[in-house]
């Protein structure tokens, strides 16, 4: 079983609304981690609230994303866009693969969660905040 998550300043890619975005995306992740190891009977009541929250707000923040791409002509956007798309699909297939959702699903959910995250933030977030950073100052 993963570990709760905590947020480190090395997850910054110094922008801050986009840094106040990925804290609350892990916070989110978060809600569902507690609920994965809290009380069995809450869960399958609550679970598929905290998902609906994860996946509006994921869908809200790439779009935020996207918008920095656009602005200032990023040339990986539409590599970074595809990333984007192929995680909520991803997301989607295994939400609907929670017909009887377990705290155990609930849980490889949030590592696949928040692997991905930290993952595409140090890999691909940083990249794009790179070239972005010096055209906000």
């Amino acid at each position: 079983m993963a570990e709760k998550i905590e947020w480190r300043d090395s997850y910054n890619v110094n922008i801050a609304e986009i840094d106040m975005q990925h804290k609350k995306l892990v916070a989110i992740a978060n809600e569902l981690y507690d609920l994965t190891v809290g009380e069995p009977a809450v869960y399958p009541n609550n679970v598929s609230k905290i998902i609906k929250k994860l996946t509006d707000y994921t869908v809200y923040h790439f779009d935020h994303e996207e918008n920095f791409f656009r602005r200032y002509g990023y040339a990986q956007a539409d590599f970074h866009k595809m990333q984007h798309e192929q995680f909520i699909q991803q997301i989607n297939e295994q939400i609907r693969k929670l017909s009887q959702p377990t705290q155990a699903d609930g849980q490889r959910l949030y590592e696949y969660l928040v692997t991905w995250l930290l993952n595409h933030i140090a890999k691909s977030d940083k990249v794009w905040a790179a070239f972005v950073l010096p055209k906000l100052k």
